[in-house]
């Protein structure tokens, strides 16, 4: 009983270290921001070749996902994906500006931090959107699954 009883605390000490060590690392590493945000038109940073990212201005089939669409002006656009994506569970909106909107979404269990960003392009209407895992190799498709299901959100209010 006594050595059950060991390895049990083992095995939580265990898992809180794993636990602090993800929380650690994903914080640290922070691929968003506009890339070429100094020139006329910025753009999300790339995400091809990656397995734990997805993105409407990826070129190849794995990582690309169709971009979105808003009938509304930029500004109440951006507040609208603002709410739908507060309103969700593990999600911080971390910069919102006009055309762009950087939220987090941190997973309960592990604690893992994945980044989503937005970028409006007022002269297409298009809503490019890219939401990476800040750490690991692969997503298990959650980025995708998170797109969608924000797609699915904001039908009808934007």
């Amino acid at each position: 009983m006594q050595k059950l009883i060991i390895v049990f605390i083992s095995i939580v000490l265990l898992l809180l270290v794993a636990r602090l060590v993800i929380d650690y690392f994903s914080a640290q590493r922070v691929a968003t921001g506009l890339a070429g945000a100094d020139t006329t038109s910025p753009g999300l940073h790339a995400c091809d070749g990656l397995l734990n990212c997805t993105s409407s201005t990826a070129t190849n089939k794995k990582n690309q996902i169709a971009a979105m669409e808003y009938t509304v002006a930029a500004d109440q656009a951006i507040a609208s994906f603002s709410k739908v994506i507060a309103a969700q569970s593990g999600a911080s909106i971390v910069t919102q500006q006009p055309n762009y909107l950087h939220a987090t979404f941190k997973t309960k269990l592990l604690g893992y931090t994945d980044d989503l960003e937005l970028l409006l392009d007022d002269t297409s209407g298009t809503l490019h959107i890219r939401s990476a895992s800040r750490i690991g190799r692969s997503d298990l498709g959650a980025n995708r699954k998170r797109i969608e299901a924000l797609r699915a959100l904001s039908k009808g209010k934007v």
